[in-house]
Formats: structure tokens, sequence, C-alpha cells
């Protein structure tokens, strides 16, 4: 389950809490989960049990009043039943079950008596949380993919939302689509009625070459935002937060993260055939700190025509010729022209901060406005996150925010039939 400040209403019926969460992660002591104590542990079961029958709102900030119009569902290819999983770091690793029998994979436990008691607890109801499976298929968009828009279009308010199934107890959601509801969520009102929030089995059955029947191989790369996001990505894929959640502060942490993620991700795609093969490569030649020509050399040395390449590089470059605006956009514009009869890569956009006029100028030679450079805009999400665990750097934004790029660049690549 996600973690959650404890300012914060845990449950309500009928009741909202009065602001986005606080921060899911001390910087350094760690963070406190829901049923992390033994007078909440049945507490949070009995919840687990309710809330997946659909009888509860899960606390968050509803405000205007309306339900989230995208559409949730839950993939027939995982059994509807709730499990929790006791955090383990990264020198154990993440062992994770197959995605044919997955459904949510959480954090809730430190130690092996806590372990225990949950195991014995939610086998007391897992059948109670079992509901009939919704058909439905997932289908992996070629290029140019979906454009979400761009720019003022993209406009949106951060909000967290309750979690209901009031319409039908089949619909339950997974351990993903649940912690974007608490966390936060940043909905243009141009994609109101058509943004889905992805589960972890839907991402997979997107992206995966054998439910696609087709070879897709999904490969990030650039600067810094870049490796956050392939790290939001790989939360989503696994349905596990890396790293049990903790937030990254630095240059060495997000190294390491990265890692960490990298190596789970390609060990999971080697042990099961139908998870997707997402990867991030050319971290160097396409960091910015080297002309765009050398990060092109290196994709088309590694690139297959199945292959999707998403790359977000800016700053760097901007700093590299001296904060000149027309310097940077020559040099990114090079880069996606070069790319269009190649790779065809999905530009990902600088976030807000120093880069608005290098992102103003952009615009009109990426999708929507030019269709054969796809583009994925992430400028106004950031924007638009002012609270206080937006960010703990003042540049790189907080974990949750990149997992909600992420869900952005799955509504990219991937629609829910």
């Amino acid at each position: 389950m996600a973690a959650m400040n404890e300012d914060t209403p845990l449950m309500s019926v009928g009741t909202r809490s009065s602001s986005l969460r606080r921060s899911t992660v001390e910087a350094t002591t760690g963070r406190s989960h829901l049923c992390s104590t033994n007078t909440s542990k049945m507490f949070c079961i009995f919840f687990i049990a309710i809330g997946s029958a659909g009888f509860l709102f899960i606390g968050g900030d509803n405000q205007q009043g309306h339900f989230l119009k995208a559409s949730i569902r839950q993939s027939s290819a995982v059994t509807d039943t709730i499990r929790l999983e006791p955090a383990t770091d990264e020198t154990k690793g993440v062992e994770l079950s197959t995605p044919a029998t997955e459904q949510a994979v959480g954090s809730v436990g430190s130690n092996d008596e806590e372990e225990t008691q949950l195991d014995s607890a939610v086998a007391e109801i897992e059948t109670t949380a079992k509901a009939s499976p919704i058909q439905r298929s997932v289908r992996f968009i070629p290029y140019p993919h979906k454009t979400l828009g761009s720019g003022s279009s993209l406009q949106c308010e951060w909000e967290t939302r309750p979690i209901t199934n009031s319409s039908t107890s089949s619909e339950l959601l997974d351990f993903t689509q649940r912690n974007a509801y608490i966390e936060g969520v940043c909905i243009p009102p141009t994609l109101h009625d058509t943004l889905h929030i992805f589960s972890s089995a839907e991402a997979i059955e997107c992206l995966s070459s054998e439910a696609q029947n087709r070879d897709i191989r999904v490969i990030l790369s650039g600067d810094s935002y870049m490796r956050q996001l392939y790290i939001g990505l790989a939360d989503i894929l696994l349905s596990k937060h890396t790293s049990d959640d903790k937030e990254i502060m630095d240059n060495v942490q997000r190294s390491k993260m990265l890692s960490t993620a990298r190596y789970w991700m390609n060990k999971r795609h080697e042990n099961n055939a139908t998870f997707p093969f997402v990867q991030f490569r050319c971290g160097e030649e396409c960091y910015g700190s080297k002309t765009l020509d050398v990060c092109s050399k290196c994709i088309n040395s590694l690139s297959e025509n199945s292959d999707v390449w998403v790359v977000g590089v800016g700053i760097h470059i901007y700093e590299r010729v001296k904060n000149h605006v027309n310097g940077t956009l020559q040099e990114i514009q090079q880069f996606l022209d070069r790319e269009e009869g190649q790779n065809r890569t999905i530009y990902v956009s600088p976030p807000a901060g120093p880069m608005e006029s290098v992102y103003r100028g952009l615009l009109p030679n990426v999708a929507p406005e030019n269709p054969a450079h796809p583009f994925l805009d992430v400028y106004e999400l950031t924007k638009s996150c002012t609270m206080e665990n937006c960010t703990f750097d003042g540049s790189h934004r907080s974990r949750y925010v990149n997992r909600w790029k992420a869900q952005l660049l799955l509504n990219t690549l991937c629609e829910v039939q």
C-alpha cells in the first residue's frame, strides 16, 4: 500500500482530505506505512477487503465534486487478488511473481514478524478480494503513435481523487492505479474523457512483443530527467516501487536506483517472455554534454526496426552552448530531423524551469504541429506541481511525478479497447 502522511485521512466515507498528500519519503529516515503498526494491521486488512468490494472511498481531494472520467479497468491476465509484500532492498532484489499471477505488489513491512503476520492476515481475506476479471484488450500504437497535445492544451492542476468501485465490484484497481489516485494526478481538461490510468498488467500487455504478436523494444535515453522517467516506468511495469520508493536526492542515488531498475527490468524480461523489453541505453552519449550527433550514432548502432526510442535532452546542451537558446534549438531540431528518417524517436520535453524559451521554440517542430516528430510534453504538468513534495532538490521531480509522466508515455504508446 502507498504511504500516507499522518495528517492525511487514510480512509473516509463521503469525506475529503484538504490537500495533496505530503511527502511519502523523508530524506533520511525512510517512510511510514499505512499498515506499519500492529494496531493498524487488521484495520488495513479490513480496509483492503472492503475497499476491493467497492464500498469505500480512499482519501483524496475531490473539491470539484466529481470523479476521474478516465477509464480504469483491470487486466483479465491477472487474478483479482490483492497481495501485500514486505519491502526488500536492492541488494536482495525484488522477487516478484510473473505477470500472469500478480495484480498488486506493495511494500508494507520491514521485518520478519510483520511479514508473517501480514501473510496470515492476507490469506484470510484472499477470497473476499477476488472478483470476476474484465475482458478487454490493450493495443500497442505504432509510429507516429498517439499525440496527447502540447503547450497550453496540456495545462492541468494536480489533485488527489477518491477511489470508488461503486459501479461494479469486479473493477478492482491494482497497486499502480491506486497509488496514482492517492499520490496525485494532473489531467488536462482536454484529456479528461480519453486519458487512461494503466494498471501494471495493461502496461505489460501493451509493450509485450508476445502479447502484441510484433517485435517491440522500448528504449529510453537522455539526461537525468530521463533517468528518473525510466525509474517511474519501471515502477509501473514491475508493480513495485524500486528501492522502497525512496526519493532521489543526488546523482549517486539516481545512478544506483537506475542500475537497480535496469537490472530487474532485464531480469524479468529474461525470465518471462511476455514481459516487455524496456531498457535505458546510450545514457552518456545522449546526456547533452556532447553534441547530439554522438547520440544519433549510439542510437543507430543499437537500433532495430521495431524499436521505440524515447529521448529527452536539453538542459546540458543549453549549458554547453552558454545558454544560447537558438543554438540549443538548432541542435535539437537537427537531431529530430535525423531521427525522423531512421529511428522515429519520441522526444520528451524539458520540465518547467530555465528551458522555457527552448521549450516554446520547439513546439512548432514537434507533434501535433509536426506529426513526424512524436512528442511527449511534460512541461505543463511539472510547472503546475508546486506542492512541497514535488521536488527535493529544486529541479528533479519526485518519484510520483515521474510515475505520472510514465502514464502519459503509456497513453502515447497504448490504447485500451
